[in-house]
This record gives C-alpha cells, sequence and structure tokens, in this order.
C-alpha cells in the first residue's frame, strides 16, 4: 500500500494541476493588488514589519512578481525559478501572518482583496500547505513545460 502512495504522491500529472492550481493562486491574487497599490500599501503597512521606505516600492513590486510567477508556472516556462519565487513570497507571507498573530495585530490578510478575511491561524494553514504545494511542483513536475520544447540546448548552438 505505502509504495503505491507514494507512486500517487509523486506523480508528475498531481504536479502538473498543483502547478496549475498555484498558477491560478498567484494570477488571481495579483490582480487586485496591481489594480489598487495603495490599498495594498496599506495592507503593509499593517503588519507593522515591513521599513515604512520600503512599503510602497514592495506594494507595486511584489504583485507583478506574483503575476509573473503565476504566468509562468501556467505556461510552463521556467518552472522551477517561478515555484522558487513563489515558495520565497509564500514563506515571508506565512512569517509575516505568524509575527502579526503573535502580536495580536488586528489586521486583514490582504491577499485577495484589501478588505478581505482577518488573518487567523487557518491563514496560517493554508499558506502552509501552499509551500507545501509549491515544494511538490518544485521537485515532481515534469509535464508540458514549454522553455523545454522551444529552447535551444547549448549544444544545438555549438557550445
Amino acid at each position: 500500500m505505502i509504495p503505491r502512495l507514494k507512486l500517487i504522491l509523486t506523480h508528475p500529472l498531481l504536479a502538473l494541476i498543483l502547478r496549475l492550481y498555484l498558477a491560478g493562486i498567484f494570477i488571481y491574487a495579483s490582480l487586485h493588488k496591481i489594480n489598487f497599490p495603495a490599498e495594498f500599501a496599506d495592507n503593509i503597512a499593517g503588519y507593522l514589519i515591513v521599513p515604512y521606505w520600503l512599503i510602497n516600492p514592495l506594494a507595486v513590486f511584489m504583485p507583478w512578481l506574483e503575476l509573473v510567477c503565476g504566468l509562468f508556472l501556467l505556461a510552463g516556462v521556467r518552472v522551477r525559478a517561478a515555484t522558487l519565487l513563489i515558495g520565497g513570497m509564500l514563506a515571508m507571507f506565512t512569517v509575516a501572518v505568524l509575527v502579526a498573530l503573535i502580536q495580536d495585530t488586528p489586521i486583514g490578510c490582504g491577499c485577495f482583496q484589501t478588505v478581505g478575511e482577518p488573518i487567523s491561524w487557518w491563514t496560517v494553514l493554508r499558506d502552509l500547505a501552499w509551500l507545501a504545494m509549491a515544494a511538490h511542483v518544485y521537485f515532481y513536475d515534469r509535464l508540458i513545460h514549454l522553455d523545454r520544447l522551444f529552447m535551444l540546448k547549448p549544444e544545438e548552438l555549438g557550445l
């Protein structure tokens, strides 16, 4: 039974499904933040852990990074790099939520909309689940990578 479970959990099709799910989550999460960067800056400031001078650059840069990484996952381009960036963002989000929960800061998550759900331990569990999905994609995703179809190999360039 255990080898069969391991085969299912490490199957590339599961990794592809998780990759497309994470792509959808990050694309969706980025759209509202891109359209309303000032509101997202207020959310970042609410966590009380980012230096004041870094709030606006983060509010502009992070949603675009989420969008590009989500599109890369969706298209199957540089999947491992996009997954590493998404994993890093998820780790950062999880730590920020943990710090805010420990400090008992009453703020909204700011994940999808500025007036969203308040942070809770469920937010931490959700982010950890997404982090586990990103790790799974990083290690087991091998299906439908467009960069493998269209990129030239170094030996084809004569290098």
